[in-house]
């Protein structure tokens, strides 16, 4: 296989070993409660080091979305027409993904979705999509 996996760093550690177990986990600040992604060694709000993990509901809406005509990575070349998009958690942090299990004709903003723990694309990395819940 071809494209570069994600790129996997001691402060982004904790979000990928949580999506291979099957649970979204992200940082909130343990000084102002903000919530936090992409993962990052301080609060971007207030400054604080060091933000708790926390596991959260992976149940999301959809922000956007585009079609992607041309494949963004070879990895994802055998997908026809992925549809990229962006999922709002109810905490409020959006997250960049994929949908599957649906058409584009049948993609709408707002939409409920359900988390998808994808272990099939890159070796040893789950990747979070989404599908219609």
């Amino acid at each position: 296989m071809t494209g570069a996996p994600p790129i996997v760093t001691e402060v982004s550690r904790p979000w990928w070993e949580a999506l291979a177990r099957g649970e979204v986990c992200v940082q909130q600040c343990t000084a102002c409660d903000h919530w936090i992604f992409y993962p990052r060694p301080f609060c971007p709000r207030c400054g604080a080091r060091d933000p708790a993990w926390r596991t959260v509901d992976g149940a999301a809406t959809l922000y956007t979305w585009s079609v992607a005509r041309v494949p963004v990575a070879a990895a994802f070349a055998h997908l026809d027409e992925p549809i990229l998009a962006v999922a709002e958690l109810a905490i409020g942090i959006r997250v960049p993904t994929s949908l599957c299990d649906i058409a584009p004709q049948d993609v709408r903003i707002g939409m409920a979705l359900a988390p998808v723990f994808d272990g099939g694309t890159y070796p040893g990395i789950t990747l979070l999509r989404y599908r219609p819940a």
